[in-house]
C-alpha cells in the first residue's frame, strides 16, 4: 500500500458507493493526502477510489495529453475495473481535475450520479485573470523556470494552501513523491495546454452536481465557481478562509459539505 493508504481501481471492496478522487495540475492520487481517511470514516459505506491520469503518479512515464478526451479515456478503464452496474458512483474533482471532470460528463453522462467540483474553472465561462490570478502568475512563471524541484514543489504548496501549521510534514510527502515520480516538462506543458484550450459545454451537466470552493483562493479566484453556478446550476458551497485546495486547508468540512450533498 501507499503512504495514505490509496485505494486503486483494483482494490475495491463490495461497497454500494464509488467515489472517485482527481487531483489538479502536476499532481497525482497520493496528493489528497489525509483527505482519503477523513472521506473512509464519513464514508464507510463507500469504496474511495484515488485516479492518476496520464502524465502523472503510477503513470508518470507517459506524456500527458493535450485534450482531456484522452484523459478521460485513460481512466475510464479504472473506473470500469470498479464499477460491476450495482454501485452508484461520484465523481470529485479539483482545479485541472475539474475540467477534465466536465469532459467526463459530456462524454460519458450517465457514468456518475454526483459530481464534485473544487475550485475549478473554465474558458468561455471565466475571465482568464480570475482562472489564474495576477499575484500567482507571478509565482507560476517562477515556478516554471526553477530548476530546484523541492523548491517548486514548496512554492505549489504555498500557494495553494492557506494551512501553514500543516505545511511540513505535507511538504516532506510531496518531495518524495516528486522524486519517486517526477511529471516531465513536456507533461506539465501538454496539461497547460489542454486547460487553456478546452471548451466546456454550456448545457447542464446531467449528473447532480456540487460546486466548492474557498474565498481566499490565491490562485482561481472564488467568483470562477460563482460563474459556473450560474452558467450550469447545482449547489454552490464555500469556505470562508480556505484557499485553493480545500482537501488541506478545510478537510473536514469537505468531507462532510460532500456527505450532506449525496445524502
Amino acid at each position: 500500500m501507499l503512504d495514505y493508504d490509496v485505494m486503486d481501481a483494483n482494490s475495491t471492496r463490495n461497497q454500494i458507493l464509488n467515489i472517485f478522487l482527481l487531483k489538479g495540475l502536476v499532481r497525482e492520487k497520493r496528493h489528497w493526502g489525509d483527505f482519503y481517511g477523513v472521506m473512509r470514516s464519513t464514508f464507510p459505506e463507500a469504496n474511495i477510489i484515488g485516479l492518476d491520469y496520464p502524465g502523472v503518479g503510477e503513470k508518470n512515464e507517459i506524456i500527458s495529453p493535450r485534450n482531456f478526451k484522452a484523459y478521460v479515456e485513460d481512466m475510464r478503464k479504472e473506473y470500469a475495473h470498479c464499477f460491476d452496474g450495482k454501485q452508484e458512483n461520484t465523481l470529485v474533482a479539483i482545479s485541472l481535475g475539474g475540467m477534465m471532470a466536465r469532459q467526463w460528463m459530456e462524454l460519458y453522462p450517465d457514468d456518475f450520479k454526483n459530481c464534485v467540483l473544487m475550485n475549478t474553472s473554465f474558458k468561455g465561462i471565466c475571465p482568464i485573470h480570475k482562472r489564474l490570478q495576477p499575484q500567482s502568475m507571478k509565482t507560476f512563471l517562477k515556478l516554471f523556470v526553477t530548476r530546484n524541484r523541492d523548491e517548486v514543489e514548496r512554492g505549489i504548496l504555498e500557494m495553494v494552501s492557506n494551512r501553514k501549521d500543516k505545511h511540513p510534514p505535507i511538504l516532506k510527502k510531496w518531495i518524495e513523491y516528486q522524486r519517486e515520480r517526477p511529471v516531465s516538462h513536456k507533461s506539465f506543458i501538454n496539461q497547460i495546454t489542454a486547460a487553456l484550450t478546452y471548451n466546456a459545454s454550456k448545457e447542464k451537466p446531467k449528473p447532480k452536481l456540487l460546486i466548492m470552493a474557498g474565498k481566499k483562493d490565491r490562485l482561481c479566484h472564488y467568483s470562477c465557481s460563482e460563474k459556473i453556478h450560474q452558467a450550469w446550476g447545482g449547489k454552490l458551497e464555500m469556505h470562508p478562509e480556505a484557499g485553493h485546495d480545500l482537501a488541506i486547508d478545510s478537510t473536514e468540512w469537505t468531507a462532510q459539505t460532500i456527505k450532506n450533498f449525496i445524502g
